[in-house]
């Protein structure tokens, strides 16, 4: 809910997977291990933090919704795969 009582908005998550794909991955592995929150269209990380908890706090403290965010643990072995 927003501040007017109405349900928020789903985000547009039209461009998020290829922008996500196309993220460069010496940005990403500066994550590692940590839980981040997406932007909708993939194209930056808008808060970190060790746990999901700790993201959705920043997120919630910087004015976001955390369910206008894609929400992702980015993994610390096999790194490869990213």
């Amino acid at each position: 809910m927003n501040e007017n009582g109405k349900p928020t908005p789903p985000p547009d998550l039209g461009n998020f997977h290829a922008n996500w794909i196309a993220f460069p991955r010496e940005e990403r592995l500066r994550y590692a291990g940590q839980y981040v929150g997406w932007s909708p269209d993939g194209l930056r990380i808008v808060a970190s933090a060790e746990t999901e908890q700790a993201m959705e706090e920043k997120l919630v403290a910087m004015g976001i919704h955390p369910s206008q965010v894609v929400g992702e643990q980015i993994p610390l072995a096999d790194m490869s795969l990213i």
